[in-house]
């Protein structure tokens, strides 16, 4: 087990807890295998009713009619509270479920996520991280520190976005304020620039803990290539012509591997005008946590493909490759593959051209 500078990925990022302002943090820990249960980890919220739901004790939050049940414009059913204006994605589709059974449940979970962030607060043993709005500028963020040092000695973490200054820093106010290149578009939330908030992480754990890594980068351990056999020359794949779905790839020992650990698939392929499948795509067995599968629509060209995933408790090994759909498909090529404990897809060049010339001869 990693400790000090190099801990696991899962047990780094579950000492944080998302307080909003929208869930693109929560959605960082996700992308990591970290799914801790959070009141605020997927809303979003102002700082201004943040602040007045910690100086109330969050006592109105779900009480009485506060909570109700919507269909946005994402096609889902979003939970709203009237006296907090927090908000989040319940999951549902709308139409796929009773909004007053949705708003049951929400409600339930609403009084039990309160009681657990509550106690959460007064343990503070939590570094809660606040992504910043535009208009929270330094005396919101000292108000928002007043109202979570009322309940307890929890560390803030107030992060904006910009390139410039440092990555991390104690502001003399006693917040800690971080920095990121860029946050996601708020009506694309789930493209998270991963790399650089897995960094502040680091950097903000390390600080926390009494390591003075704030001015200089977070070192962490490179990934192995458990696939180094599959990374050479390129390889020719036939799909079964009768068969809907054929995969290709080794059964990977799963017993050495951190099961808690986020691990990625990456690699090339190659797709001829002849190809005639509906679908090539990287997989972990039958797991996904984010994937890109082949644009069908560019032939006699490399493409990258990934696929990231836990790995499952009750398997001692794992089918980890590629899996073309559609019978009759004929034969495409791939190289490159990288499967790796990595939350983050690997960024290895194109194959070369003795590669390509290699397919085409």
């Amino acid at each position: 087990m990693r400790t000090g500078l190099h801990p696991p990925l899962h047990a780094l990022l579950g000492r944080f807890e998302s307080i909003g302002d929208n869930c693109e943090f929560g959605l960082v820990q996700r992308y990591c295998g970290v799914e801790n249960l959070g009141l605020l980890r997927f809303s979003a919220s102002k700082v201004d009713d943040l602040i007045h739901a910690l100086d109330s004790d969050f006592e109105l939050y779900g009480q009485g009619d506060d909570l109700f049940v919507y269909p946005h414009a994402s096609n889902y059913l979003f939970c709203r509270s009237h006296r907090y204006v927090f908000e989040y994605n319940t999951g549902h589709p709308a139409g796929s479920d009773d909004p007053a059974a949705v708003l049951k449940r929400e409600s339930r979970k609403v009084a039990y996520l309160k009681r657990r962030f509550l106690e959460d607060l007064r343990l503070g043993e939590k570094i809660l991280l606040r992504k910043a709005g535009a208009d929270e500028g330094p005396d919101a963020v000292a108000a928002l520190l007043r109202a979570v040092r009322r309940h307890g000695s929890c560390e803030l973490l107030s992060v904006r976005a910009g390139e410039g200054g440092p990555r991390l820093r104690r502001h003399e106010g006693g917040w800690l304020e971080g920095r990121v290149e860029r946050f996601a578009p708020y009506d694309q939330v789930a493209s998270v620039d991963l790399p650089p908030w897995l960094d502040l992480c680091r950097r903000t754990a390390a600080l926390v803990d009494g390591f003075p890594m704030v001015d200089r980068p977070a070192s962490h351990r490179p990934p192995i290539n458990l696939l180094s056999g599959f990374s050479g020359r390129p390889r020719r794949h036939r799909p079964d012509p009768d068969a809907e779905q054929t995969v290709f790839g080794p059964l990977v020992d799963l017993q050495p591997l951190d099961r808690k650990a986020v691990h990625a698939l990456t690699c090339w392929v190659w797709v001829p005008r002849a190809y005639r499948g509906e679908a090539i795509s990287a997989a972990i067995g039958d797991r996904r946590l984010r994937s890109r599968e082949a644009d069908l629509g560019l032939r006699d060209q490399w493409q990258k493909l990934h696929v990231t995933a836990t790995l499952p408790d009750d398997h001692r090994r794992l089918r980890v490759g590629l899996v073309a759909r559609g019978p009759g498909a004929g034969a495409f090529w791939s190289a490159g593959w990288r499967f790796e404990e990595n939350p983050e897809p690997d960024a290895a060049p194109r194959p070369p051209l003795a590669a390509r010339l290699m397919i085409r001869g």
